[in-house]
C-alpha cells in the first residue's frame, strides 16, 4: 500500500489518526505549519515529517510526489483546502479530510470534473463530520425512497477539541443552515428547537449548520435537510441571546477574542472520555405526500475516538483502491453500512405513521 501524508498532524485529532496508524503499522509522512510541534510527534513515533503552510507552493511540490494520499487534520478548513486541494488534483494525489464545514464540501465538489480528469478522490468529512449520519441519511431513505424531508440529531458528552471550537468561532456569525428545496438556505442562529428522543429520554435539540445539509443531499437526493444537536435551556437561551451581536461576531477584533480564549481554555476530550463515553445520533425521514415517517437511532463510541477510526480507516481503503475517482461522501464511496463495520455501533428502526 503507497504511503500518505497526514497534515495538521500534532492537532487533538490528528495526533490520535497518527496514533491510531502507528498503532496498524503504518508509517505516515506527518507535516504541519508548527515546526516544534510537528518535530515532536515525528520523533516520539519515529516517523518523517515536512514543515509546511498551506499556501507554500514549492513545499508542497516537494511533498505531493512522494505519497499517494494526503489526509488534512488542519482545521478551520476553509482556511486550508483551498490551497491543499488544488495541489493534490495537480499531482494525482487522493485527498480526505475531517471537516464538517459546508462551506468546505461546497467548495471540493465543485472540483469533481477536474479530480475525474486526474483519476483522483476528492472525500471531505471521514470522521465523525460525516460518516455516521451520511450512513445514518442512506439507510433511512433505503427504508423509504419516496421522502422528502430528512431531519437529523446527535448528542454527545464528551466536549469539543480546539479544532472544532476554532471552526464553529469562524462562522458563528453566518447562523445556521438547512436544505429547503434542494437549496441551501441560512437561517438565525439556534432558529428552531425541539425535543428529539435519544437513548431512553427527550433532550432538547437546535438547529445548526452541519455538513449534511450538503452531504446528505449528495447522497440521497432528499431535498429538504435539518440538522440539529443537543442542548442544555441555558445554552438554547444564550445562543439566542448570541444573534443580536452577531455582526460584532466577525470582526477581526472579536475573532482575536475567540481564538484568544479557545486556545488558552479547550484542549479536547480526556481518554477516559473518549474510552467511555457515547455519543447518539437521530434520524428521520417523511414523506409529506403519504404523511409515512420512519424513525432510527445511532449509538457509536465518543465522536473524537470514532473520526481517528473512519479517517484511518477511509483512508486505508482509498489507497486500496476501493473506491471510485471524483468528489465522494462516505455513503457513495463505501456504501449505507460502511458505520456498521466499527465496532461498538449500534442502529434501530423505528415506524411512525402519522
Amino acid at each position: 500500500m503507497d504511503n500518505f501524508f497526514i497534515y495538521g498532524a500534532y492537532g487533538y485529532t490528528g495526533r490520535l489518526i497518527t496514533e491510531h496508524a502507528v498503532k496498524q503499522g503504518l508509517t505516515p509522512i506527518l507535516g504541519g505549519r508548527d515546526a516544534e510541534k510537528t518535530e515532536e510527534l515525528a520523533k516520539q513515533y519515529e516517523l518523517d515529517f515536512v514543515i509546511l503552510d498551506a499556501n507554500d507552493s514549492e513545499k508542497w511540490n516537494n511533498v505531493l510526489p512522494k505519497v499517494s494520499l494526503v489526509l488534512n487534520c488542519a482545521g478551520p478548513f476553509t482556511l486550508t483546502v483551498k490551497d491543499i486541494v488544488p495541489k493534490c488534483i495537480e499531482h494525482n494525489v487522493h485527498y480526505l479530510d475531517i471537516t464538517g464545514e459546508i462551506e468546505v464540501f461546497e467548495y471540493i465538489q465543485g472540483l469533481n470534473q477536474d479530480a475525474l480528469n486526474n483519476k483522483v478522490i476528492l472525500m471531505p468529512g471521514v470522521g465523525f463530520d460525516v460518516v455516521p449520519t451520511d450512513c445514518l441519511s442512506s439507510q433511512l431513505h433505503t427504508k423509504l425512497p419516496t421522502a422528502t424531508h430528512l431531519e437529523l440529531a446527535f448528542m454527545g458528552t464528551s466536549g469539543v477539541s480546539r479544532g472544532t471550537a476554532l471552526s464553529m468561532a469562524r462562522r458563528f456569525h453566518n447562523g445556521g443552515t438547512i436544505r429547503e428545496n434542494g437549496k441551501l438556505k441560512m437561517i438565525p442562529l439556534a432558529s428552531e428547537d425541539k425535543l428529539i428522543h435519544f437513548g431512553e429520554k427527550d433532550r432538547l435539540c437546535v438547529t445548526i449548520a452541519w455538513g449534511d445539509v450538503f452531504t446528505a443531499y449528495h447522497s440521497t437526493k432528499i431535498e429538504n435537510i435539518k440538522v440539529y444537536t443537543g442542548v442544555s435551556e441555558k445554552t438554547l437561551k444564550s445562543l439566542r441571546t448570541y444573534r443580536k451581536f452577531k455582526t460584532l461576531a466577525n470582526t477581526k477584533l472579536a475573532q482575536w477574542c475567540f481564538q484568544k480564549i479557545i486556545r488558552s481554555k479547550i484542549d479536547g476530550p480526556s481518554a477516559i472520555k473518549r474510552a467511555t463515553c457515547i455519543t447518539h445520533l437521530w434520524g428521520k425521514v417523511i414523506d409529506s405526500t403519504t404523511g409515512q415517517t420512519i424513525e432510527a437511532e445511532l449509538t457509536t463510541p465518543e465522536s473524537y475516538h470514532l473520526t481517528a477510526l473512519t479517517a484511518l480507516e477511509s483512508t486505508i481503503r482509498v489507497l486500496k483502491g476501493k473506491c471510485k475517482p471524483g468528489y465522494q461522501t462516505p455513503v457513495t464511496a463505501f456504501g449505507k453500512d460502511y458505520i456498521l463495520s466499527f465496532d461498538k455501533v449500534k442502529l434501530n428502526f423505528k415506524n411512525v405513521n402519522k
